[in-house]
Formats: C-alpha cells, sequence, structure tokens
C-alpha cells in the first residue's frame, strides 16, 4: 500500500518560513501581537507576562524550529512551530507574520 501525496506546501519539518531575525527585529519595534490565550498559559504554566514571552522569542534558535504548518483558521496562512527549553522551562509555541499589518502575531506559547 502507498501513502498518500501529502498537499504541495503543506508542511515542512526542515525549514522555517519565517526568519528568525525578521521575528526578532519585530519584537524590538513593538510589531507584536500576543493572543490572549498565549498570554494566559505563559502565565498560569510559567508565571511569565508579556516581556517575558517576547524575551523567550529573542532566544529561540534555528535549533529549535519544529516544523511549519497552514492555518486552519486563516486560510494560506504559514505558521511555524518551534520547541524549546528557555530559562529551565520547555515551550512550545507558534507564531506567523500577518501579511498586512506587518506584525508578528504569536497565537500560541505553552508548555512543551
Amino acid at each position: 500500500m502507498t501513502r498518500p501525496k501529502r498537499k504541495p506546501g503543506r508542511r515542512s519539518y526542515t525549514k522555517s518560513h519565517y526568519q528568525l531575525a525578521e521575528v526578532i527585529q519585530k519584537i524590538n519595534n513593538g510589531q507584536v501581537l500576543i493572543n490572549s490565550n498565549a498570554e494566559r498559559d505563559a502565565d498560569q504554566q510559567f508565571g511569565w507576562g508579556l516581556s517575558d514571552i517576547e524575551d523567550a522569542y529573542k532566544k529561540l534558535q534555528p535549533k529549535h524550529f519544529h516544523k511549519t504548518d497552514v492555518s486552519k483558521l486563516k486560510a494560506g496562512v504559514a505558521l511555524d512551530f518551534y520547541k524549546a527549553t528557555i530559562n529551565g522551562e520547555k515551550i512550545y509555541t507558534h507564531f506567523y507574520i500577518d501579511d498586512k499589518s506587518k506584525f508578528l502575531v504569536i497565537n500560541s506559547f505553552h508548555e512543551k
């Protein structure tokens, strides 16, 4: 039995869609929106606030990349997923950069 072919551009486990340098630049310029669920989870699971989430993002490295996938809620929007241990906490997060506003949008930030 052969495996069904996956849709092109649907998922990548080898290369991020967004460059971390651009992500960090967005944070440094204040061009970041953190979803309320991500903020709540970071607070409940780690005791972290918004600045802690931003600081954690600045520590992400290419080796922390997990996968790129397409958003189920926003058609055609690529999400980059990262897994990392930052400040002693194992985090799992995903984000995208909005085409219109050019803001970094952090959708999820929780314990891995």
